[in-house]
């Protein structure tokens, strides 16, 4: 029974999101049933794969706690190859 629990835990599904420019943002849902969910949000250059948010991630699991995290435009599986996407994305909005 033990076993069983621990798998559920384990248990990701990977989810994209369209922003308002259209872009497909990544991310992992670590859903387990609960009515909580922790939306996990990563600092500047790193991604929703960094050790620190999947940590928490699994941590929040192990409590009964849902968890979302997802990389920010520009970030992780997202990653444009000059970052252009990301300094558009930043001008806009600060004009």
């Amino acid at each position: 029974m033990a076993e069983a629990a621990q798998m559920l835990v384990s248990q990701k599904q990977k989810v994209l999101v369209t922003n308002k420019h259209g872009e497909k943002l990544v991310g992992l849902l670590h859903e387990n049933g609960s009515r909580e969910i922790v939306i996990l949000c990563h600092g500047a250059r790193a991604s929703k794969d960094h050790f620190i948010i999947e940590n928490l991630a699994v941590a929040l699991e192990k409590e009964g706690i849902s968890s979302f995290r997802f990389d920010f435009s520009g970030n992780g599986e997202r990653k444009t190859e000059d970052g252009l996407s990301f300094v558009i994305i930043l001008v806009s909005c600060n004009l």
